[in-house]
């Protein structure tokens, strides 16, 4: 088993490969440690210890990591995007927004959205709301009473 550092260095390309497929902050570490092994491999010839080196580095460096990996993992979701950015945004009830009949639409910044009322009310025509949320592709809209 001399060339057991290759067969190291093909796992740590491997976990590295997978790594870079779904970026998760997960394999990672096993590919570190794939590359301990592969040391190991050099100085120690036994493979029980070259794979108690992967797993003790793998597991260490797993757990070192982890609350730093799940801030930037959180952090990269959290990107707004243009839909977003229509929350607290104004608009004019175009269509009656009726929860119980299913109707509704909305003018937001120039483009009609279907809308519900997030207060279960009928809210009339002409009358101007507030986005609260969005709900897939509907607005949640409360009638902006600051304007009457």
């Amino acid at each position: 088993m001399e060339q057991m550092w290759a067969i190291w260095l093909i796992a740590a390309i491997v976990f590295a490969i997978i790594e870079i497929s779904n970026t998760s902050f997960f394999m990672i570490w096993f590919s570190v440690g794939a590359l301990a092994a592969m040391i190991t491999a050099f100085i120690i010839p036994n493979i029980v210890i070259q794979f108690i080196v992967f797993l003790i580095i793998s597991c260490i460096l797993l757990f070192l990591t982890k609350n730093i990996t799940k801030k930037f993992v959180q952090n990269k979701s959290k990107h707004k995007t243009n839909v977003d950015k229509l929350i607290s945004a104004q608009g004019i009830v175009i269509e009656e927004i009726d929860n119980s009949k299913g109707t509704g639409l909305v003018r937001v910044n120039g483009e009609i959205w279907s809308a519900l009322s997030e207060s279960n009310t009928i809210i009339p025509v002409d009358s101007k709301v507030i986005v609260i949320n969005i709900q897939g592709v509907k607005l949640i809209v409360e009638k902006d009473v600051t304007l009457e």
